[in-house]
Order: C-alpha cells, then structure tokens, then sequence
C-alpha cells in the first residue's frame, strides 16, 4: 500500500486485490503468476532476471530513485582526495547502467565489489585525469 491511494487518484483505475510483501518476494510472486502487477525498483537486476517489464511512469508519480554521494564532513576536510574521489562518480550511472551491474550480482551471482571494481576498471576511473 505504500503511494496505493495517491496512486490510484493520479492514475485513475484500483487493484481488485493489494497485498503488502517483502521486496524479496515481489519477483517471485510475478515470475509465478500468483500477481498481475507488482511495485517494485528500476534499478533491481531480478527486473532483468525474470523478463519482467517496467511500464513507465508517464505521469511521474513516484518520485525518481536517484543514488546521491554522501561523506562524512571530518573525512572530507581531513581527506579531500576521498571526496574527489566520491563527486567524480555523480551522475556517471544512469538506471538501466545501475539495473545491469545489480543484474550481474542477483542473476549471475557475482559479488557486488567484484561487480563495482569492474564497471570503475572499464570506465577508466582509476585513470589518473
């Protein structure tokens, strides 16, 4: 139910059934055919994993998932190539970029900092600039 009723005056249409359920459980439920419908995340690799389509949110109702540095203002003072290190990052991944790299982990088992180290090697991040 989390934005259900926003959701359904924006949109204009309700679910005969909603059922709240762990995130975990959400792909499962859709891939089995035991739910239609499922309000899941853009970024989430299983949305690769099981062939699912994302529809598009043509009227924007849920508000965008974007990933925002943060670090700690004594390391940041104190260790400004970290925070150099971090800002370099922004705005570099996009949601189907972010999607893929969590696919490699979810789908292919692959551990997310083998998955990270991979995708900054072919970005060229460890270049010096």
């Amino acid at each position: 139910g989390d934005g259900y009723p926003g959701f359904t005056q924006e949109y204009g249409f309700e679910f005969g059934s909603i059922f709240p359920m762990q995130i975990g459980l959400v792909y499962d439920a859709v891939a089995a055919h035991r739910m239609d419908v499922v309000l899941g995340y853009s970024t989430d690799g299983r949305v690769a994993s099981y062939n699912l389509v994302m529809l598009e949110d043509d009227r924007q109702y849920f508000p965008p998932y974007d990933a925002s540095p943060i670090i700690n203002e004594e390391i940041a003072e104190t260790e400004p190539e970290v925070r150099e290190a971090i800002q370099r990052l922004a705005g570099t991944i996009d949601t189907e970029t972010m999607q893929e790299l969590n696919y490699q982990s979810d789908n292919n088992l692959i551990e997310p900092s083998i998955v990270a180290e991979r995708f900054l090697q072919e970005h060229n991040y460890f270049e010096e600039e």
